[in-house]
């Protein structure tokens, strides 16, 4: 995250952004991964990270795990985006995978009000270095005034 802040990004810790105005905008809400205690950072708090943000305004939240989405959904995020499952890896493990994730492992899933992407991602994870039938995905979202 250090690496990415020297490179001009904004990195969202349990914050927002409202991005054009807020009577006219959109929130940018970012929450770390689960597993940032084991580093020492704080974990994911929806809470802390939608505090302040204008009423009204639909929120798109950055997080890593998509198991955490019927809680974003409870709170009224607009589009949950994360990741973290791969696709699960080799097709055929999704049905593992999903166990540890809520039933979310790949692509567009509806949570009431609230839209889900689980993205593939483009690399493989260290800990299971292979990809088989689960392409790997880079995602553009064109965003629309409903």
């Amino acid at each position: 995250m250090a690496h990415y802040a020297g490179l001009g990004m904004i990195v969202l810790h349990n914050e927002h952004v409202v991005l054009g105005t807020r009577d006219n905008g959109l929130i940018v809400a970012g929450v770390p991964d689960r597993s940032a205690h084991r580093f020492g950072l704080p974990g994911p708090d929806l809470g802390s990270a939608l505090q302040g943000a204008p009423e009204g305004l639909p929120v798109i939240l950055l997080n890593h795990q998509p198991a955490d989405a019927l809680l974003s959904a409870g709170a009224g995020v607009a589009l949950h985006l994360a990741g973290h499952t791969h696709g699960g890896m080799i097709r055929g493990l999704d049905a593992l995978i999903a166990r540890f994730n809520d039933g979310f492992v790949s692509g567009l899933y509806r949570l009431g009000n609230t839209t889900l992407y689980v993205n593939n991602g483009t690399a493989l994870w260290p800990g299971f270095a292979i990809r088989l039938g689960v392409p790997a995905e880079l995602s553009v979202f064109i965003l629309q005034r409903a």
